[in-house]
């Protein structure tokens, strides 16, 4: 919407993971050594938490595209796991195929395959994402995995990641948190690295003058982020459409109390970030589907509001309205 209008070649300030605009604060880099630690030790099992938006996956990902051919790796991503569903998905990406699938049976084939793998020499990982989701019975499955011991040691190097409330899962387990080297948690950035991480994706989607977010903007997009990269995008985000709808080649840091109503950055959850409180309310699945109805709402409203600013700026079947016009009748299908 705003490329054009500003200079962009790229949408600076996505929600989705991208490796080339992760910027390597000063305790991502550390988390990340911490990861690589975990690959190339025999006994490497690492847990890495942060909030939402803190960057766990993204570090991930970079991580996984760095070893992926000096290592053999089980990456998994989907964690509302049941029963032995983690065995058939390790068996699964191994290969591995069984007529009788009864769970012990899985646990000696897995076994077998790490061993073969270990003998090789070649380093064996499992990675998985969005930790927390894992129930208490597939925490003890890592543990057995983690246990299992080759002629050189264990067979299976592991790396979790995961919310604030991984850390007490994994502690309600003894045995398991014996096998952990490490534990990191991700927490906000500094002002400092707030700066250089805007300044970064400014510089990877095509903008060098970094005059668009000045010292004052980027304080008021700390101060209302918490340092989360995924809050600083939304606002970033935000400002950049506010200025886009009013045809302004600057940003307004009082447009922050506008974007927390129409871009859904709430200062409640702000607050319970910065003082690293999390909601342990269960949800159900018809609790979250009334809460993604009333979002897709907000969203819809929020448009709405950019697109009648819009209107008073741009003549009727202006390219930009257009733009605004389509993206609310996409979200409005929804």
């Amino acid at each position: 919407m705003y490329l054009e209008h500003f200079g962009f070649d790229r949408h600076p300030f996505r929600m989705a993971p991208e490796e080339d605009f992760l910027y390597m604060s000063r305790q991502h880099s550390r988390a990340f050594v911490f990861m690589d630690s975990a690959v190339w030790s025999p006994e490497g099992f690492v847990v890495i938490s942060g909030e939402i938006g803190s960057g766990k996956t993204t570090l991930l990902k970079k991580m996984i595209s760095d070893i992926k051919d000096s290592v053999t790796l089980f990456h998994i991503a989907y964690t509302n796991l049941q029963g032995d569903d983690l065995f058939q998905l390790i068996m699964q990406q191994a290969g591995i195929r069984l007529t009788d699938s009864n769970k012990v049976t899985m646990l000696f084939a897995i076994n077998e395959h790490l061993r073969a793998l270990a003998s090789r020499g070649q380093p064996v990982l499992l990675a998985i994402d969005e930790a927390q989701n894992l129930s208490h019975e597939n925490l003890e499955d890592i543990r057995m995995l983690a246990g299992m011991e080759g002629p050189n040691g264990p067979v299976l190097r592991v790396i979790l990641m995961g919310q604030p409330e991984l850390k007490d899962q994994i502690a309600g387990i003894p045995q398991l948190t014996q096998r952990v080297k490490l534990f990191f948690h991700l927490e906000g950035l500094s002002f400092e690295d707030t700066q250089h991480y805007i300044y970064h994706r400014l510089t990877v989607a095509g903008i060098q003058n970094q005059d668009l977010f000045p010292e004052s903007i980027i304080r008021v997009v700390h101060e209302n982020s918490g340092g989360i990269p995924r809050l600083i995008n939304k606002i970033c985000d935000g400002l950049l459409l506010c200025a886009f709808a009013e045809d302004r080649q600057h940003l307004i840091g009082s447009d922050i109390d506008e974007i927390r109503d129409e871009l859904l950055v709430s200062t409640d959850d702000i607050v319970r970030t910065k003082k690293g409180q999390r909601d342990t309310g269960h949800n159900t699945r018809g609790q979250g589907n009334l809460q993604n109805s009333a979002v897709l709402e907000r969203i819809a409203t929020a448009l709405e509001s950019i697109d009648e600013r819009l209107a008073k700026w741009q003549a009727p079947g202006d390219p930009k309205i257009k733009l605004f016009e389509e993206a609310r009748r996409r979200i409005k299908d929804n």
